[in-house]
C-alpha cells in the first residue's frame, strides 16, 4: 500500500567531504559494499517503505549519479505516474554561487505541489539505515507533531554528526554543530517527517527572508515556535562522511555488521556480469567479493568491487578494490582503497596502515 510520504533526498549538505574519493562524483555516488552506491540505501529504504514518488536534489558532480540511476527501473520508480525525479541545483542569479538547499526547493516548488501525498520525507544519503518511514510518520501523527526528526544513539566520536537534546515526551530542544562526542548520546540522523502544506510555507517565508538553510530557517528558528517530536531509530547507523569513516564502516561489514544486515535487500543498478573465477592459486579469506572477477591470487580481509582481476601471486590485504581494476602478477595492495579502473602493475607495493589507508585515484596506473 502507496505510503502518504513524498520522498525528498537531499544531496546539498554533502558537498566538499571526503575527496579523495569524490573529485568526479558526489558523495551520494561513492561505491561500497561490492556492488552498491551509497544512495542506493536510502532510495532501497524509501522504496521498501513504499514511498512511489521521490525527488533527488543534486549539488555538484551528479554526472555518476544520473548515469547510476538511469530511469529508476532498478527501484520500481520508471512510473508514468510519481516515480524518479532528479533536480539540478538552484544558481543564484549570476549563475556562479549555490544559495542553499531551500532555494533548490523553491525552484522545484511545483514537485511539491502537484504530488498527491499530504506528507514529506526528507533524508540524506550517507547515513546508511533502514529507518522505517511509516513508523515514523505514524508516531508523527499520534504525538500531533507540526516538525518529527529521526535520531539515534551512538557510542563514537563523529566530526559530521550534530548532537540533538530533548525536553520531556521527546520534544527537540537544540540541533548542535557538527561535532558529536559520545557524551553527548544522541544524534540527529538528517531526516524529517513535516506536513507538504507546512514545508512549503516554511520554504516560502525563508526565501522571503533571504533565508537559504534547511537546517537553520525550517528547523532551528522553530523550535520555539512549532512542536520539533523526536523520533528514535534503534537499529544500526552507519555514516559515511571522510575517508576514513568510509574505510573504517566499509572493513565492518567482513565482520558481518552494518545497516545492509537491516534490509531484506538492497537495490541496485543491474550489471550482466559472469560468476567470479576462483582459478588455481587463488585463496580468499575473510573477503567481499562480487561477480565479473577474475581471482589467481591471495586476498584476505578485503572487498573486491565487480570485474576486479588479480594475477597469480598478487596479494592483497585490508584493502577495497573497486570495479574493474587489476592487481598484477606479484604485485601487493595493503591497506589501500583503489578507485574504479586503478592498475597496479607487476611486482608493485601500494602499502597503508589502517589509520591511512592509501587512496590511488581513478584510472591510475602504479
Amino acid at each position: 500500500m502507496k505510503t502518504d510520504l513524498l520522498g525528498v533526498i537531499n544531496l546539498s549538505g554533502e558537498a566538499g567531504f571526503f575527496k579523495e574519493l569524490t573529485e568526479h562524483r558526489n558523495l551520494a555516488a561513492v561505491p561500497f559494499a561490492g556492488r552498491y552506491r551509497l544512495i542506493d540505501f536510502t532510495l532501497t529504504n524509501m522504496v521498501q517503505n513504499d514511498v512511489a514518488n521521490v525527488g533527488i536534489f543534486t549539488l555538484d558532480n551528479y554526472r555518476a549519479l544520473l548515469d547510476h540511476l538511469g530511469s529508476g527501473k532498478e527501484w520500481d520508480l520508471d512510473r508514468s505516474n510519481g516515480g524518479l525525479y532528479i533536480f539540478p541545483p538552484a544558481l543564484s542569479a549570476d549563475s556562479h554561487g549555490y544559495q542553499g538547499d531551500l532555494a533548490n526547493f523553491h525552484l522545484h516548488r511545483d514537485f511539491f505541489l502537484r504530488s498527491k501525498e499530504n506528507y514529506v520525507l526528507i533524508s540524506g544519503s550517507n547515513i546508511l539505515a533502514a529507518v522505517d518511514y511509516r513508523d515514523v510518520l505514524r508516531e508523527h501523527k499520534e504525538s500531533n507533531a507540526d516538525i518529527t526528526v529521526v535520531y539515534t544513539k551512538r557510542e563514537l566520536s563523529c566530526k559530521y554528526c550534530r548532537p540533538v537534546r530533548f525536553s520531556e515526551k521527546s520534544r527537540v530542544t537544540a540541533i548542535g554543530s557538527r561535532g558529536f562526542e559520545p557524551s553527548d548520546e544522541t544524534f540527529y540522523m538528517e531526516t524529517v517527517v513535516l506536513s507538504k502544506n507546512l514545508f512549503v510555507r516554511l520554504v516560502d517565508e525563508a526565501i522571503a527572508r533571504g533565508e537559504y538553510d534547511m537546517l537553520q530557517s525550517i528547523l532551528r528558528s522553530q523550535l520555539n515556535r512549532l512542536h520539533v517530536h523526536g523520533y528514535e531509530y534503534k537499529g544500526t547507523a552507519q555514516v559515511i562522511h571522510s575517508l576514513r569513516s568510509y574505510y573504517r564502516e566499509s572493513m565492518l561489514l567482513l565482520e558481518d555488521w552494518g545497516a545492509i544486515n537491516d534490509f531484506q535487500h538492497v537495490y541496485t543498478k543491474i550489471k550482466h556480469e559472469p560468476p567470479t573465477r576462483y582459478l588455481p592459486g587463488s585463496k580468499i579469506n575473510n573477503s567481499l567479493v562480487a561477480n565479473g572477477c577474475k581471482l589467481e591470487g591471495v586476498a584476505k580481509d578485503s572487498i573486491l568491487f565487480r570485474g576486479v582481476k588479480v594475477g597469480k601471486h598478487a596479494r592483497i590485504k585490508s584493502s577495497i578494490i573497486m570495479q574493474k581494476s587489476v592487481i598484477e602478477e606479484g604485485a601487493v595492495v595493503e591497506y589501500a582503497i583503489l578507485d574504479k579502473e586503478v592498475t597496479v602493475k607487476k611486482g608493485q607495493v601500494i602499502r597503508g596502515t589502517a589509520e591511512e589507508p592509501v587512496v590511488i585515484k581513478k584510472k591510475t596506473i602504479v
